[in-house]
């Protein structure tokens, strides 16, 4: 079921004008991103990665002389709590059956994750998480797989699409956890929320 949506509207006011500088820390992936947003860097120059891709980044930009005024990017980041560990993540957490890998939960920030369009109608400045869960066998998943790189694979009735601020889980068997493409171990209960316009980013 769909959260309602209310204010504020996070994409009035998700791009801002800001001078490039050549002291700008710089993230080519979405796990740097994290770790320079966990060190204190409010502004970072993004050159690689999901988020990356999804915004259009191409890979020709660099950083001009100081003081150069350049489009910057409020963006969300995704915050998971596990027992007593807290991660953050820029694209995606993904959450796996282990005896049914294909029966998974994705939690979405980035429309592009990999060569696929989980779901394609993502955006990451947006204040929502974007919630797909399958529910398919595993020959369907197959189908469902190679059709998700266009983002074909939606609608379907046994793929459950929903936007949510938080979202929590409480079940009798543990799920692996992978957040931006690492692994990071199981859990039975875990809340996972968004963090709004968490980090600024000057696409390069």
């Amino acid at each position: 079921m769909h959260e309602r949506k209310s204010k504020p509207d996070y994409l009035e006011n998700w791009q801002f004008e800001t001078p490039k500088a050549s002291t700008l820390k710089v993230a080519t992936t979405d796990r740097e991103l994290i770790a320079l947003y966990e060190s204190g860097e409010s502004l970072i120059g993004l050159q690689g990665g999901d988020l990356y891709k999804s915004l259009g980044g191409s890979g020709v930009a660099g950083l001009e002389a100081d003081g150069v005024n350049t489009v910057g990017l409020k963006l969300d980041l995704g915050q998971l709590v596990v027992e007593e560990s807290s991660y953050l993540f820029a694209s995606h957490c993904k959450l796996l059956k282990p005896m049914k890998p294909w029966s998974t939960i994705w939690i979405i920030n980035s429309p592009i994750i990999g060569q696929r369009r989980i779901s394609p109608k993502s955006h990451p400045g947006d204040g929502w998480l974007d919630v797909v869960e399958f529910s398919l066998s595993f020959r369907q998943s197959l189908k469902a797989y190679k059709r998700s790189s266009t983002g074909d694979h939606l609608p379907h009735p046994q793929i459950k699409t929903s936007k949510k601020r938080t979202f929590m889980i409480n079940s009798n068997r543990k799920r692996k956890i992978v957040i931006d493409g690492k692994k990071i171990g199981f859990g039975k209960e875990l809340s996972i929320s968004i963090i709004p316009h968490a980090i600024g980013v000057v696409l390069l």
